[in-house]
């Protein structure tokens, strides 16, 4: 049995239903069984668990051979601790093999306030059977966090850094393919875009795509953490303002195949992922 924690969240959730529509045996990890209703295939087994309760999650993950870890989220010292909780609970219960969800910035010198937490997170299972796919920066986040509030100007410190937006269900497809087949999975894959873009580009595509012209400026650090810090709780300034550090540094702006490899498809371009959007809100309108 494949158990996928983080199962009511989008990826989880996509991961669930790429397994269960392929015949896999399925469970899902929630903390509350009824946050699942209407959300999860009717034939995903629920596991009832918490990662800040290792002992709940050890009678979770009992039976199941391939666990699907899906990177938490909040503060950065808490999804550290989930990883950790989650990996020691696997461990104790014999799971057989672990898919996480990394980042492809893990590097010591990253700005990155959540860099230290998945490179934690790698260290743990570099010794157990496992498969690690860093992911490029999602194209949801993009558009959700930058994108959507932007008000004919995208302003980020994220200098002239390019980034290889992946979209969160190419994520969850290149996730289920490996847990489908985790003995013929690599040690790691890197799951990104194919195409490289700026933030000029970015936004650019997304007037296209939606009809109202944006444009990208760049700021300081300090001015955009300012600006955060009067609309976003903690801990969002400095993630979004150290994410886009590391975008300045470069680190964020290669490409990878290995989607393809998994998949036998190509990577969702962005522009074709903001006209899906786009198509999709005018349907809802």
């Amino acid at each position: 049995m494949i158990l996928v924690t983080g199962a009511t969240g989008h990826v989880g959730r996509a991961v669930v239903s790429r397994l269960v529509s392929s015949g896999h045996e399925v469970a899902a990890l929630v903390r509350k069984p009824e946050a699942a209703q209407g959300r999860l295939p009717r034939e995903t087994a629920l596991r009832v668990g918490d990662y800040e309760d290792v002992s709940s999650l050890k009678a979770a993950f009992a039976g199941i051979d391939e666990l699907v870890l899906i990177s938490s989220d909040g503060d950065a010292d808490a999804v550290m601790r989930h990883h950790a909780n989650a990996i020691s609970a696997a461990t104790a219960a014999g799971v057989r093999h672990i898919t996480f969800t990394s980042i492809v910035d893990v590097g010591e010198a990253s700005p990155f306030y959540y860099a230290p937490a998945y490179r934690d997170a790698e260290r743990r299972l570099a010794s157990l059977p496992s498969t690690i796919l860093r992911c490029g920066l999602y194209s949801d986040l993009i558009l959700d966090t930058w994108l959507t509030s932007a008000s004919g100007e995208l302003v980020l410190p994220a200098g002239q850094g390019l980034v290889a937006p992946v979209s969160r269900d190419n994520v969850a497809a290149a996730v289920a393919a490996v847990a489908a087949r985790p003995g013929a999975a690599r040690a790691l894959y890197t799951i990104t875009g194919n195409q490289t873009l700026n933030f000029d580009e970015i936004a650019a595509g997304y007037g296209e795509a939606t009809g109202q012209p944006l444009r990208y400026r760049p700021r300081t650090l300090d001015d955009y953490l300012a600006s955060a810090s009067a609309r976003l709780d903690a801990p969002w300034p400095q993630a979004f303002a150290t994410l886009c550090a590391a975008i300045a540094e470069g680190r964020y702006a290669s490409t990878s195949s290995d989607f393809t490899a998994l998949t036998g498809k190509p990577p969702e371009s962005f522009r074709d992922f903001l006209v899906r959007m786009a198509l999709g809100a005018r349907k809802e309108a």
